[in-house]
């Protein structure tokens, strides 16, 4: 030991994780750090990573199904000892090809089939439950506002959340008494504008997919000088850090992030310690309170 020392002797990592089987990083493939959600949990899960002895990999995929490909082997060339998954790919022949692997996966966000462990919130209770919410507060119109899920449908994507989150919003409208559901895809400043003034004099609101849809759809009713929530209610999803600082304060379903992080690397350490998948974890969720409601 004194003469590696001296000799600044350094051990070479790659020939090490062949002799002991791990590399002792885990690879995370995500669309990208635009939503502040996605950049929360990912620096949770590399702050909870590193505690454990991990180091992370980040791949971006951009919502492209063949950059999540491209990514996978590259995490697979460099045996990554696990992988949490965002999914945007929906191929029939996906599930197979990532079991071939051999690599312990855990999903997030999107569900690719029942042989991945799936850890996430109950989107469709949550936006069922959502849209009671704001029915209790003296809405008689709910909108929703999906991302262009049509269009990530026609493109064979994973779509699976932005369904779930849709669905839930039909149902909750279903189980209140309202059968005129009105959804809008993507952030189309006139077909926005356009479906809140057929309002029929009555109190509208809009439910968005996530804060990020939320805030702009806050921007087009300043820009529109309608009041926030005299003339149109607003609600978000995922309740980010940064709607502290927008007035008014977005309302919005929200849950613990860093709780949500804690459990995917838990999850995904049994999974690398088991030859078989961990169970679902679904997380609780909340409304927070906000002044555009």
């Amino acid at each position: 030991m004194k003469v590696a020392r001296e000799l600044n002797y350094k051990p070479n990592k790659i020939a090490q994780s062949l002799a002991i089987g791990s590399t002792k990083t885990i690879g995370i493939m995500c669309f990208d750090l635009e939503n502040n959600y996605f950049a929360s949990l990912v620096d949770v899960i590399e702050g909870i990573a590193k505690n454990e002895g991990y180091f992370i990999n980040l791949i971006l995929t951009h919502g492209d199904p063949k950059k999540e490909r491209e990514g996978i082997a590259y995490l697979e060339e460099r045996h990554v000892d696990g992988i949490v998954l965002f999914s945007v790919c929906k191929d029939a022949d996906y599930s197979t090809y990532l079991q071939s692997l051999g690599i312990p996966i855990v999903t997030i966000y999107n569900r690719i089939s029942e042989d991945f462990t799936f850890i996430g919130v109950d989107a469709k209770k949550a936006m069922r439950d959502a849209v009671k919410y704001i029915a209790g507060k003296g809405y008689e119109r709910i909108l929703f506002l999906n991302a262009k899920i049509t269009s990530k449908k026609k493109q064979g994507m994973n779509v699976y959340t932005l369904q779930e989150r849709q669905d839930g919003y039909l149902q909750g409208l279903r189980e209140i008494g309202l059968h005129d559901p009105i959804v809008l895809e993507g952030l189309d400043e006139e077909a926005v504008s356009s479906a809140i003034c057929a309002n029929s004099g009555r109190r509208t609101a809009i439910l968005c997919i996530s804060d990020m849809y939320a805030v702009s759809v806050l921007e087009l009713c300043k820009k529109k000088h309608w009041d926030v929530p005299g003339d149109v209610g607003i609600m978000g999803y995922d309740n980010m850090d940064m709607l502290q600082y927008i007035a008014p304060r977005i309302c919005s379903v929200g849950y613990d992030v860093h709780l949500l992080g804690k459990q995917l690397v838990t999850v995904l350490l049994e999974t690398m310690c088991s030859d078989a998948p961990s169970s679902d974890h679904m997380m609780d969720y909340c409304f927070t309170d906000g002044e555009s409601l």
